[in-house]
């Protein structure tokens, strides 16, 4: 068995190299893209379709029924997939000719998207007008929508003083018995992908995690993982995958009841949960006593972008772009269609738009942006080496 799985690992090593990253060049219209919104809707009404949309966030629906109220001559069908169904369903479409999609949005966590798909079924609108307000920077994976994090909750009544730690080496530490400090939560991380992308990432860029233990602990980082199944040896990522997946952890499939768990915990059995950070809303709506923890070295998080793309060989190329714009809250950001995702926990991309009920901006998070390069080149291996290890962990 152990032979297999090393001959199964070679293997995977052998296509994510020959799978790598490289740098994308995105198709778009520039003709659509000079357009102002006036210009296409005058365009999406000689079009005259239903459009269908594939989202990964609940609150598309809310965005399509704000769509049709102000614009009534319109017809909008929003399918609520996961991440990743929607682009498989578009390939089955393009492929077999019966397109049925306008317009996709999906974080593409794993940059799956964005590496693979581009051309012949997919292609990104910019918006000369709007992009004008977004960082260049944000544009090199697709048209950006807006951002999320993903953040460890902590227990306020249980830590009335602050966060009960600010390195994610905490997160993991056990004494001198092996005995947990924290009791963990969160989705299955090997079917989570925002998860898996985040650890992705710092296996991608190990100094990083490396400089975080020895910041806690005052010496280099010891190396525990056995190294004798082809992945990179001496990975600060991996060595934190590694501990984590020996740990006793709870998996939970919704973000509701990850943060419920850490609003019940006390001080003698603290919880620490892993979830969007959207997730704070439990906090006024169920009056829990929970925060997000906002220092960690080396750093709180990554942004997880969300972007939205066009099939090119829809009906309705006009009116998606148009809705694009209506997404992104139009001309000024300030219209009716931003307004709806951006709830407390999402983070707007454009400059002429703030959300005020987050309590501070993106830059101030303490977040960073992911390696999209990186998480591609590794996410198949993070994969393999968490079920792996986890699987054998004698707390599973």
């Amino acid at each position: 068995m152990k032979k297999l799985f090393v001959y199964l690992m070679v293997l995977t090593i052998i296509l994510s190299t020959v799978l790598s990253a490289a740098a994308i060049d995105i198709p778009t219209n520039a003709e659509y893209n000079a357009m102002s919104g006036d210009e296409l809707l005058e365009l999406a009404k000689a079009e005259g379709g239903k459009l269908v949309v594939y989202s990964t966030t609940s609150k598309m629906s809310k965005i399509a029924e704000a769509f049709t109220e102000e614009y009534p001559e319109f017809e909008v069908e929003v399918y609520d997939l996961d991440a990743g169904e929607s682009i498989t369903k578009v390939v089955t479409e393009v492929d077999s000719g019966n397109i049925i999609a306008d317009v996709i949005q999906d974080a593409d966590a794993r940059g799956d998207i964005a590496f693979n798909y581009y051309g012949k079924y997919l292609e990104a609108y910019f918006p000369e007008d709007i992009c004008a307000h977004i960082d260049d920077s944000l544009e090199t994976y697709g048209m950006p929508f807006y951002t999320s994090l993903s953040f460890w909750y902590y227990n306020t009544d249980a830590f009335p003083d602050g966060a009960p730690v600010n390195n994610w080496w905490d997160i993991i530490e056990v004494d001198e018995n092996g005995n947990q400090k924290f009791e963990l939560y969160s989705k299955e991380i090997g079917s989570e992908s925002t998860y898996l992308a985040l650890f992705s990432h710092f296996v991608s860029q190990p100094e990083d995690l490396a400089s975080a233990y020895e910041e806690k602990y005052g010496e280099p980082i010891e190396y525990t993982y056995p190294d004798d199944l082809g992945f990179e040896e001496e990975n600060a990522g991996y060595e934190y995958l590694y501990r984590l997946s020996q740990l006793r952890m709870t998996f939970i499939g919704d973000g509701d009841e990850i943060v419920e768990a850490v609003a019940n915990s006390t001080a003698d059995k603290p919880v620490l949960g892993l979830a969007s950070g959207g997730k704070i809303g439990n906090r006024d709506d169920n009056n829990w006593p929970i925060a997000w923890v906002t220092e960690l070295a080396p750093y709180v998080s990554g942004q997880n972008t969300n972007y939205s793309f066009i099939v090119p060989d829809a009906d309705n190329q006009a009116l998606g772009r148009f809705f694009i714009r209506y997404m992104m809250g139009g001309d000024d950001g300030q219209g009716e269609g931003y307004k709806k995702v951006m709830k407390e926990g999402a983070w707007s991309v454009r400059d002429d738009y703030v959300n005020k009920k987050n309590p501070f901006s993106l830059a101030d998070s303490g977040t960073v942006p992911l390696n999209m390069e990186g998480i591609y080149d590794n996410y198949l291996d993070v994969s393999d080496f968490w079920t792996y290890w986890h699987d054998k962990s004698p707390n599973k």
